[in-house]
């Protein structure tokens, strides 16, 4: 059912190079799936579009060829692309399929390193979306581009996709989700995305000698999201700009910082297939078999007493993996058991195998990552934790307060902007900062020791479920950002 708003009608083709359920590495897939099924119940027509990955399933999710054929040049190689279409949630995606760049493994690389082409990959991509732009007579009046992936498409909008100028319309938002990755490529890639000359410049797409896509984004879009409040004012400053900060001070009066928010129907505690028992604030009791189900899955002693830590996580350098090994003997000394869930650096993979088997009674790891794992460690667990470096949002915080499971986090970017820490009033989870070893042990120590009240952890629980990060108040704060430039183009 759709909830028609005050605005006037308003066409939006979304770009991304992930969206969940079909191919995504983290966030950047539950945004690109929430953020358009809230638009369309806001009245909004929206088409998605994504690269057709060999491991997206077909046939599951019915996802039918096209009698379009696409000619992209790279260079001076044309290569050719198909066009496939279906509908899923109410919400029309499209698939660029091309065998030389998406009939692989993975979807920015193998198990074993990022493909060395994924710049070529993914101007194929945007190429061939302004090309589906024009040869189905979209008109688009916004094009929604996410990370560097999309980074180039304002450009390619405007001056066409082989050197022939396009003089496109459309207005365009581009939106950081995470500003660490940034699309590098040699300067000499630049003669394959057939702009003019004038786009290698120090004012657009050179930086440092060398072609930064988002850099190319963050410059010619008409305006900038970043995926919460606290990160758009960060990555004004050294510490988090990622050396794009003197860029993006430039267009700070076009930056917006808007909170993603969660589909609370695939994060439900009543209503979730994949875990052992259903519960609600009302009635706790199934969480106590929920929990028990994960000890008994990772093979931890069913101690329901024990706090329960779990974390669930992309294994690198940001989330924080450095800090808890600085700090692993200080944390095993503390009553509490840890699970971690997650794949990444080898390194890190490595480190988690060791903890498990020096503490096997405390810590089990699963480096293979599944979806219906990370819900049942959610409804199971009584700590989620997520010391990161730096946050943009992050969505698992969320996640966890929906079923119970209490955030511990470093105080930064969107972690500021969803939980308030105890023992503050209306506190959700628990906040440390500085970023140091000693801060991080106090707060976990702090946890437990509150953990071990009922008469406070019970209520800390139930404020947690009861916090509201929906997708319908981020489409609200999108569909400004929208109708903003479509009032330019009246």
């Amino acid at each position: 059912m759709k909830i028609f708003c005050n605005y006037n009608y308003v066409r939006i083709l979304f770009a991304s190079s992930e969206i969940i359920p079909f191919a995504s590495t983290g966030g950047l897939g539950d945004v690109c799936a929430a953020l358009p099924k809230a638009l369309t119940k806001l009245g909004i027509e929206i088409f998605r579009i994504m690269p057709l990955y060999r491991v997206i399933d077909r046939d599951r999710y019915q996802i039918q060829p096209m009698d379009l054929v696409l000619q992209i040049p790279i260079g001076r190689t044309v290569y050719e692309g198909r066009l496939f279409k279906q509908e899923y949630d109410g919400v029309i995606t499209f698939y660029i399929y091309c065998p030389e760049y998406f009939d692989r493994d993975g979807i920015y690389g193998d198990s074993y390193q990022e493909y060395n082409d994924n710049f070529e990959r993914f101007l194929f991509f945007q190429k061939a979306i302004v090309a589906v732009i024009d040869m189905l007579d979209l008109h688009p009046q916004i094009v929604h581009c996410n990370d560097w992936h999309t980074g180039l498409l304002p450009l390619l909008l405007k001056y066409g996709i082989d050197g022939t100028p396009r003089f496109g319309s459309e207005k365009t938002v581009m939106t950081i989700h995470n500003l660490a990755h940034q699309g590098w490529a040699h300067a000499e890639k630049f003669s394959l995305t057939q702009l003019p000359s004038v786009c290698f410049h120090w004012k657009l797409l050179e930086f440092f000698g060398e072609i930064n896509s988002l850099k190319g984004g963050v410059v010619s879009a008409d305006a900038i999201t970043t995926v919460s409040p606290t990160y758009a004012n960060e990555i004004l400053h050294p510490d988090f700009g990622n050396q794009l900060e003197g860029v993006l001070r430039e267009r700070k009066n076009s930056l917006h910082g808007i909170l993603n928010g969660v589909d609370y129907s695939r994060w439900n505690t009543t209503t979730d297939p994949y875990i052992e028992s259903s519960f609600d604030i009302g009635d706790l009791t199934g969480k106590i078999n929920c929990k028990k189900k994960v000890q008994e899955y990772f093979g931890l002693p069913l101690e329901p007493k024990a706090p329960l830590f779990c974390m669930i996580s992309r294994l690198t350098h940001q989330k924080g993996f450095d800090l808890i090994d600085e700090t692993i003997k200080s944390i095993m000394e503390l009553d509490a058991q840890w699970i971690f869930l997650g794949s990444g650096d080898k390194h890190y993979e490595q480190k988690l195998k060791k903890w498990a088997e020096r503490w096997p009674e405390k810590i089990a790891v699963s480096i293979n990552y599944s979806s219906e794992l990370a819900h049942q460690l959610f409804a199971g667990s009584d700590i989620f934790l997520m010391p990161s470096i730096f946050e943009p949002c992050g969505q698992s915080q969320i996640y966890s307060m929906r079923y119970g499971t209490i955030p511990l986090a470093h105080a930064v970017g969107g972690l500021v902007d969803t939980i308030q820490p105890y023992p503050k009033r209306g506190s959700t989870g628990f906040l440390f900062k500085p970023f140091t070893a000693d801060a991080f042990v106090s707060v976990v120590q702090y946890a437990i020791d509150t953990f071990y009240q009922p008469r406070r952890w019970k209520p800390l629980m139930k404020r947690a479920m009861r916090a509201n990060f929906s997708d319908y108040n981020m489409a609200k704060g999108y569909l400004d950002v929208y109708q903003g430039l479509i009032d330019r183009l009246d």
